[in-house]
């Protein structure tokens, strides 16, 4: 365990939960489902809980871009910081190829946006989505050796 991990009382991501309870993919919509609950998107995004976004639609303010329904919320604080925790790691120590391949795991898996959105954001072919989305997922998987849907 590294010191900044030891101080702030923290188990290192790769032993603070069981990754091999779940594939890596419910484990990333899990954690965007957590950060929708209200006070952790403030928290931990610095932006406003989903309380906030219910109001601002009554008053007709579209802020809720998310188009794909997330799934209920089944994790707990600390699962969420252990899966924050390994993608900060991982967008720390890869080169910029598989930063690039995390970025649309991330955008679709925790922010919940379609593939054709992704592309959007990215600005590369909905193909180029595709490819890069599960180039991310398997990099995650081997890395760790965490259980993924594309790798059986």
């Amino acid at each position: 365990m590294n010191a900044v991990t030891a101080s702030q009382g923290r188990k290192h991501f790769t032993v603070a939960i069981d990754w091999n309870q779940h594939p890596i993919e419910w484990h990333l919509e899990q954690y965007g489902s957590w950060l929708l609950l209200d006070g952790n998107g403030e928290t931990y995004l610095g932006s406003r809980g989903i309380l906030g976004h219910v109001i601002d639609a009554e008053n007709g303010v579209q802020v809720d871009r998310r188009f794909r329904a997330p799934p209920r919320c089944k994790i707990d604080v600390f699962h969420a910081m252990a899966v924050e925790d390994l993608l900060s790691h991982m967008m720390k120590t890869e080169n910029e190829k598989v930063r690039h391949w995390l970025k649309c795991v991330v955008i679709y898996h925790v922010d919940f946006k379609k593939e054709d959105e992704v592309a959007k954001i990215l600005g590369v072919s909905e193909y180029s989505v595709q490819r890069d989305k599960m180039l991310g997922l398997v990099r995650i998987a081997s890395r760790f050796k965490i259980p993924s849907r594309l790798m059986g």
